[in-house]
Order: structure tokens, then C-alpha cells, then sequence
């Protein structure tokens, strides 16, 4: 039980708390996606660079992004979607 003091605003303080440590998480999370995307992309570009000078398809660097992208970056693309949708709804 919460002992009353007369602090009408303590509650209030508690659920600001946990909205900036949910922000904090949904914002690092945001900025973790961004980059977990840039270091993707650079990998890709990186393994297309020997292609460059022959006439061939640069194959590896299609499947380090389709694969990356695919199994890397979309979940944690769909786990901060999840957190933002938390986030608007209060939970």
C-alpha cells in the first residue's frame, strides 16, 4: 500500500519516470536501427567494389543486403515499431 503524504503529484512523477525511460528506449532503439541499416548498406557496397571492374552481377553484395535487411534490420525494425506503438498507447 502506498502510505499517503499529502504529494498529489508523486504518481504522476512515477508514470513520467517510466515515460522517459520508454523514450530513452525508443529512441536508442530508432538510432540502432539507423545504423545496423548504414552498416549494412556499407557492407554491401564494400563486397561490390572487386565486381566493379569486371562485367560481372555483383551477387555477394545483393545477398549481404537482401539477407541483412531481411533478417537483421527488420526485426529490429518491427521490435521499434512495437515500442512506439506502446509508447502512443500508454501500456
Amino acid at each position: 500500500m502506498h502510505k499517503k503524504n499529502g504529494d498529489k503529484r508523486a504518481t504522476m512523477r512515477a508514470t513520467e519516470d517510466r515515460g522517459d525511460s520508454s523514450a530513452a528506449r525508443v529512441a536508442f532503439y530508432g538510432r540502432a536501427l539507423k545504423v545496423v541499416i548504414a552498416l549494412i548498406a556499407l557492407a554491401a557496397v564494400a563486397a561490390s567494389v572487386p565486381a566493379l571492374s569486371r562485367a560481372d552481377f555483383p551477387l555477394a553484395s545483393l545477398l549481404i543486403y537482401t539477407i541483412g535487411m531481411g533478417f537483421i534490420a527488420m526485426p529490429l525494425c518491427l521490435y521499434h515499431e512495437l515500442l512506439l506503438k506502446r509508447r502512443m498507447h500508454g501500456a
